[in-house]
């Protein structure tokens, strides 16, 4: 095999799985019912323990924009509206994360 070939191969597997993490930067944030996500100082949520300070439990996640679907959920202390790029928007209604029942 020439030497072009086989760094054409190499070029072509590194544009691939450069083009698939790119395709799939910031989809890692996105929380499911029962996660725990914390709100730091960045303001992006972010995936944590149950049991760290300041967690919040996830209790429902909604389609679209609108952070008053949340007002019906129990336990709600906190509305997050996300519009992750490539992806159509979603809320996540949050609460303590101790004593909050997983859904």
């Amino acid at each position: 095999m020439s030497r072009k070939l086989l760094w054409g191969i190499v070029a072509g597997v590194l544009l691939v799985a450069g083009y698939l993490y790119w395709v799939d930067q910031g989809r890692g944030h996105f929380a499911a019912v029962g996660d725990c996500v914390a709100n730091p100082k960045s303001g992006q949520l972010v995936h944590v323990s149950c049991g760290s300070a300041g967690a919040l439990r996830v209790l429902a996640k909604f389609s679209g924009d609108d952070s008053n679907q949340c007002d019906a959920v129990d336990g709600t202390t906190q509305a997050f509206v996300e519009y992750p790029k490539g992806a159509a928007a979603f809320v996540l209604c949050t609460g303590t994360a101790n004593g909050a029942a997983k859904k």
